[in-house]
């Protein structure tokens, strides 16, 4: 659907959108294009800021509820790149990952309902 700024930025966006990865970008609406971008753009800015990519909004961060913050050589905190099998942070649902013209998708079923199941294999 996206490309040109980064698998994880992407990957996350999607998440925070509620956008299954496999939805085709010609079904996104120009308001929602305007949305994604707008949020890409926020995301990628505060990278910069802190030096590092987190995605999680303040209501699913560690320190809000609970859980564990994520350890592994990327850092930062994420929904659901690279952390397939695991619980996602705002419904519980298991992370997904599968692979769609060479590149790895990750996803939650639940929180990005819609095309996924054809064009994805895991």
């Amino acid at each position: 659907m996206v490309a040109g700024t980064g698998l994880i930025f992407v990957t996350e966006a999607l998440f925070r959108a509620g956008l299954a990865p496999t939805l085709p970008g010609r079904k996104l609406s120009p308001t929602g294009w305007r949305a994604l971008w707008a949020d890409l753009v926020a995301l990628m800015t505060r990278a910069v800021e802190v030096g590092r990519i987190d995605t999680v909004r303040d209501a699913h961060l560690p320190e809000a509820t609970g859980r564990a913050p994520r350890v592994d050589r990327h850092g930062g905190e994420v929904y659901v790149y690279r952390r397939p099998g695991a619980a996602c942070h705002v419904c519980g649902d298991e992370v997904r990952r599968g692979t769609l013209a060479g590149r790895n998708l990750y996803w939650c079923p639940t929180c990005q309902p819609g095309e996924e199941a054809a064009a994805v294999s895991a």
